[in-house]
């Protein structure tokens, strides 16, 4: 499920060209909001996606560049 989340985070900011917010996440994955914290915060620990607390809208999409 956490891949279902990040794929939606990097789909909704090629669209809309900034992060969702986390009921964003929520309605589009049709989880509840404690279950997208969990999977950011699964994802933040991956390395898959950076977060900066406190503030709406601060997922960004980690790439790797080689």
């Amino acid at each position: 499920m956490s891949e279902e989340v990040y794929r939606f985070i990097r789909a909704y900011i090629e669209t809309h060209g900034y992060a969702p917010s986390i009921r964003e996440i929520a309605r589009g994955c049709y989880l509840c909001l404690s279950m997208v914290v969990r999977y950011l915060d699964l994802l933040e620990a991956r390395g898959q996606i950076r977060r900066e607390r406190g503030k709406a809208r601060s997922i960004t999409v980690v790439t790797l560049e080689e």
